[in-house]
């Protein structure tokens, strides 16, 4: 009210001060503008007490403010909003109420203190502009919420030891009980205005769906009490009378926890909060009741926002056992750019008992019931990706108009229907939304699920603690969610997690293997080092451990890329391309499942599937052993290969490059460094080498196709020709070359495959080619095969032949890319020069399959 009254003060000073330049002087000696000062508006009206007081039908409020001894503070001139119920609304309140008091005789203090206080704002407010907030900027009909002048203590409970919480965190004050707040926080009360539906787009409707009332354009309500009588103008503020009795509702934690309908998922939630002891409270109240002598605690929930990131011990919680908010917290504020308490409300949708029990009992909660038996059973880190899918941050954005739209924060729908919905309460932060359903995470169905259940079941002999370890570590339990994707998942558990060889490791001195396994008490993954000797593939003495997390991350985010398979693997074929683009050979299928990597292959080592769970996504496969990927490069097979010595001679002839010192045909870039020699034109891809024979490259010099580096009899090197022709000719070698390099990994793995495919040389010319490329564009390769055969046509509409009967085909290959050189990092066992080898990391890969052909391939 003291800024409408300075206003109109100040509209009649300005008047005054006109007239007295026109007059030039007044008449009297006295001051009018002191006068004014001293005489209130008659418009301003009476005071809010006096208001009620005179009124007559409030005696009821009048009672309240003078046994609280607020007549005073309601009779002076200040800056308040009341709510407040008349004399006929207290008796229909009487007659039925929660607190069970049927007199004003029966309310006690603190029941007093409620009434009172959370029905009046420490500010002057017109109820169309409630929904106004400033926020740094004024914010325009943006608002559903106001703080309250209720004091945490107006309320002080005792709670017995029976009604805490059953986890163990309540234990020590179970046989004495305590002093609880709920919370301590500001209270703050809501409503609903036209303005603010209206910019916020709630409909009636949705307004009907929340409080089960109705209302019509222009009607204002707190919670879903309607105000019937607004702004009446009082010299300290502003009266309205609404049509019935204005009690506190509970926050949205208590009310869950209150419910005889939500036991199960309320101790569920139970287990994610505890007591803390409130030392400003306590002080406070100890001030103001002498004869208090205790502790007050509140009950604070481990969340992200608004509860506690620490247990009462001062420990970290961790991160994945953090709910989004706390349920429990009056004054939510969403965690969003812009947001304020006034802007918004929470909102959950809680599944009743029986909801919680089916789906305990049938679809996709049947998987934790034969794992665990019953929700008591579960563990505790399975469960908040549970309650976080049916937590909301926003209650706008989940009134029943919206519900289509809804999406938990991984983006994945939550598919609430209006028919779902069993009751609503509208509760002091937030609505809850009883359910008959319940909305369980994809990580429970998807092909992630067997790794999160099987990590946190302390029954299970196949852990898969470090598995969960590294999807949390690179993130990549959104993708193995996606429910628009099938995949194979395979997952080598905790104890066969044993003698992965190390790509780096490999090229150096001391080859190493590494077991994996996790540390409990830090909470991660280790590796121990064994000595690993290359010729025989044993595994020797231990070496070192290693617990650089950003080294194991590194290398079990390669292990995850070639241990997932988009499509799935039973599908008919042998060879399957993993996300990170190495080649599998499978057998069999289901629990028979046998697999291989390359270096499986060159290991003479088969993986075997102990255990297959079918996802809604896909297959997950619990494995023997990892798969190991291949450890040697194309460079590496065309160099040791005496039936590629031709090609690789070939290959190798080119001018060193002066960056590398290397053949131009493999790598010239920096800062790309494998086990040893990479393919320069590779790019984190997938290839195929089509490796003519020895005699096919003979047969290419006679024919006059290309030419030898050195001159063989008759045939003229490029050696020795005259330096001008040298150019144009190692030109066209490189591009003959080029051309057996082939985009996309082709296996003869049991499946006919008709297609066309890139290879690496481009086309320069307008010239018609046999499957019409383009200028610009790369020359193709067709392939046609049985299954058991390929046959490649090439842009002359020649062809070749995989030669299957030397045994020189399906040959896997990796070129790897490291951070650096493996010979500037230190042996794995820390001798030797360089940086320690815990800083070496696989930035990324390309991988190749190299067949033999009977003939070469010719775009031209």
């Amino acid at each position: 009210m003291k800024k409408y009254f300075k206003r109109s003060l100040n509209y009649y000073s300005k008047l005054i001060v006109g007239f007295l330049i026109g007059s030039f002087l007044l008449a009297s000696c006295s001051n009018p503008i002191d006068e004014l000062a001293n005489h209130e508006p008659v418009w301003l009206g009476a005071s809010i007490y006096d208001y009620l007081k005179t009124d007559g039908h409030f005696n009821n409020y009048v009672r309240l403010i003078e046994d609280l001894k607020y007549t005073e503070v309601l009779s002076k001139t200040g800056s308040k909003t009341l709510f407040v119920a008349n004399d006929s609304a207290f008796n229909e309140f009487y007659k039925s109420n929660e607190w069970g008091v049927s007199s004003y005789d029966q309310l006690t203090l603190s029941q007093k203190k409620l009434i009172l206080n959370y029905g009046m704002i420490n500010d002057a407010y017109l109820v169309e502009m409630l929904s106004n907030y400033n926020a740094g900027v004024l914010k325009e009909g943006a608002g559903m919420r106001k703080v309250t002048a209720v004091s945490v203590l107006d309320s002080l409970p005792f709670v017995t030891g029976s009604n805490l919480p059953k986890s163990s965190y309540w234990d020590y004050y179970r046989g004495k009980g305590m002093y609880l707040l709920q919370d301590n926080t500001l209270w703050t009360t809501m409503y609903f205005t036209q303005k603010h539906l209206d910019q916020a787009q709630i409909t009636n409707n949705d307004f009907s769906f929340i409080t089960g009332t109705t209302r019509v354009n222009k009607d204002a309500h707190i919670f879903g009490i309607k105000v019937i009588k607004r702004d009446i103008t009082c010299k300290n503020g502003y009266l309205n009378v609404l049509d019935k009795v204005l009690i506190p509702p509970v926050n949205m934690a208590q009310y869950i926890s209150h419910n005889p309908k939500m036991t199960v998922f309320s101790k569920i939630l139970d287990r994610f909060c505890a007591p803390f002891f409130d030392e400003a409270n306590t002080l406070l109240n100890k001030q103001t009741n002498v004869l208090f002598n205790d502790s007050i605690f509140v009950k604070k929930y481990f969340a992200k926002i608004g509860g506690s990131l620490k247990y009462p011990n001062a420990l970290n919680v961790n991160a994945d056992l953090l709910l989004p908010f706390d349920p429990g917290w009056n004054s939510y504020t969403r965690n969003s750019v812009g947001a304020a308490l006034e802007s918004d409300m929470a909102a959950m949708f809680v599944p009743n008992d029986e909801a919680m029990n089916t789906f305990l009992n049938s679809g996709s909660g049947k998987v934790l019931k034969d794992r665990f038996g019953s929700w008591d059973d579960i563990p505790t880190e399975v469960l908040p990706l549970f309650i976080k899918r049916h937590m909301r941050n926003s209650l706008v954005e989940s009134v029943p108009s919206r519900f289509y739209k809804m999406v938990d924060e991984d983006n994945s729908s939550l598919p609430v229907k209006q028919e779902d919905i069993v009751k609503v309460f509208l509760g002091s932060n937030g609505v809850v939304f009883e359910t008959n359903k319940a909305y369980p995470p994809d990580d429970y169905s998807s092909v992630y699920g067997p790794v999160l259940l099987s990590a946190n079941d302390a029954s299970q002999t196949l852990k898969t603690k470090i598995w969960k370890w590294a999807i949390t570590q690179k993130d990549f339990r959104l993708y193995l969610n996606s429910m628009v994707s099938r995949y194979s998942f395979f997952v080598p558990t905790d104890e066969y997690f044993t003698n992965y060889i190390d790509p780096i490791a490999y090229s150096k001195d001391v080859p190493a293997a590494l077991k994996y396994w996790y540390n409990t008490k830090s909470a991660s993954v280790n590796a121990t080092v064994y000595k690993y000797d290359k010729a025989t593939g044993t595994v020797g003495d231990s070496l070192s451990l290693i617990t650089n997390v950003t080294f194991i991350s590194n290398r079990l985010e390669d292990l995850l890329n070639m241990h997932i398979v988009v499509d799935g693997v039973e599908t008919g074929k042998n060879f399957y391309l993993t996300k990170g683009n190495v080649a599998l050979k499978v057998s069999g299928s289901g629990e028979n499942l046998e697999i291989q990597g390359g270096g499986n292959i060159a290991l003479n080592q088969t993986v075997k599937v102990t255990k297959a769970y079918t996802q809604s996504n896909g297959t997950t496969y619990f494995i023997d052993k990892p798969i190991q990927s291949p450890l040697q490069s194309v460079f590496k097979v065309l160099s040791q290969t005496p039936e590629f010595k031709s090609f690789f001679d070939l290959m190798s002839g080119f001018p060193l490059d002066p960056l590398n010192k290397l053949p131009i045909i493999f790598v010239n870039k920096s800062n790309y460094y494998g086990i040893d020699y990479n393919i320069k034109f590779f790019n984190t891809f997938n290839y195929t080498v089509y490796v003519p024979t020895n005699a096919a490259i003979q047969k290419a010099f006679v024919d006059g196709i290309i030419k030898p580096w050195d001159s063989q009899g008759p045939i003229v090197g490029i050696n020795d020709l005259p330096v001008s022709e040298q150019a144009a000719e190692i030109v066209k070698l490189e591009r003959f070359l080029r051309y057996h390099f082939q985009d996309n990994s082709v296996f003869i793995d049991g499946k006919a495959v008709q297609n066309e495919y890139q290879s690496a040389t481009m086309k320069l010319d307008d010239a018609t080619s046999n499957f019409g490329t383009f200028k610009n564009k790369y020359y193709k390769i067709g392939v046609n095969g049985n299954g058991t055969n390929l046959t490649l046509t090439t842009e002359t509409n020649k062809s070749a032949r995989v030669m299957t009967e030397t045994g020189l085909y399906n040959i896997m290959t990796r070129d790897f890319v490291f951070n650096n050189k493996p010979s500037s990092f230190k042996n794995i066992d820390g001798t030797g020069a360089g940086t320690d080898f815990s800083y070496s990391s696989i930035y990324t890969s390309s991988t190749a399959v190299i067949h033999q052909i009977d003939e070469v391939l010719n775009f031209k």
